[in-house]
């Protein structure tokens, strides 16, 4: 597990994070809208955009920001650059609507119709 409260300030200011993924260079454009659901009903705890490309990168295993069992997610992955900003809402905003869906979509990097982007975009800027 990822401990994003450590990475993504809570001042609202942005933030760079390189955020791994199976992704293939070039498959994502730049400025591609993000929005980052966490786990267990979290809600929503980030948004933000891609800023570059998608490229393999070294990590770091002595990073404090995984917990003990997940520290080698660290190392040397594919990673794309995200600017993200926290943005704290309840998955309450997805409950009872047409995009409910969305929720089962935590732990994936998933393409979002334009139907559901322009949902959240009005539902959490």
């Amino acid at each position: 597990m990822w401990k994003w409260h450590e990475q993504i300030p809570s001042d609202g200011s942005e933030v760079e994070i390189d955020w791994t993924c199976k992704l293939t260079p070039g498959t994502v454009p730049e400025n591609t809208p993000v929005w980052v659901l966490g786990t267990g009903g979290t809600g929503f705890i980030a948004s933000g955009f891609t800023i570059g490309d998608i490229r393999s990168v070294d990590g770091s295993t002595n990073d404090n920001s995984w917990v003990a069992s997940h520290k080698s997610r660290g190392g040397r992955a594919m990673r794309i650059p995200l600017k993200l900003r926290r943005n704290l809402v309840g998955e309450f905003v997805l409950r009872g609507t047409d995009f409910e869906h969305l929720i089962r979509k935590q732990r994936t990097f998933s393409w979002l119709t334009e139907e559901e982007s322009f949902f959240l975009e009005d539902k959490l800027d």
